[in-house]
């Protein structure tokens, strides 16, 4: 029985003795640990926000492209004359019974230092799509117009190209 006494109250003092904290040492460690757990993690998470910010980027000049092409060949379609004057300025006659043309050309009008595709229509300057690099509109063959648009930023850079007919108008006799 003194044995089984002497062995509990041992017991008592080991758990005593272990459980007063942690050593500077065991605090240390952790907090490598820790430290090396939040670098990797931090890590990743800047890697899938640039990776979301290009892609992010790379949408909105598809977007721009895509606009600014549906919008130049629905003026092309329905425009009783079309000329491409160099150097990048398109100018549609409508088919409404306007004197002056409207022009589609690059500018920075609003001076933030991106170039942006403008549409102007009565001599009021109107921004279709924004970061257009280049453009390009020309006569394949009468009434078909190939038109060639461009947009960057960066490294990145969207093309867009599309075929488009014009439609042949007739003036009703009066």
């Amino acid at each position: 029985m003194h044995y089984k006494f002497m062995h509990y109250k041992f017991m008592q003092y080991k758990l005593k003795k272990t459980s007063a904290g942690m050593t500077l040492l065991e605090v240390m460690v952790a907090l490598l640990i820790s430290g090396i757990f939040l670098s990797t993690a931090l890590y990743f998470l800047v890697g899938q926000w640039r990776t979301a910010k290009e892609l992010r980027e790379r949408l909105e000049l598809q977007y721009a492209v895509v606009s600014a092409g549906k919008t130049v060949s629905d003026a092309i379609r329905t425009a009783r004359a079309l000329r491409w004057v160099e150097p990048g300025v398109l100018r549609v006659q409508p088919p409404e019974s306007v004197v002056t043309p409207d022009q589609y050309y690059l500018d920075d009008k609003d001076f933030d230092g991106i170039i942006d595709l403008y549409w102007d229509h009565l001599n009021v300057p109107n921004p279709v799509a924004s970061r257009i690099s280049a453009w390009e509109c020309r006569e394949v063959e009468p009434g078909l117009w190939k038109i060639r648009l461009q947009a960057s930023q960066g490294s990145q850079r969207v093309e867009w190209e599309g075929l488009i007919r014009q439609r042949a108008y007739v003036v009703p006799a009066t």
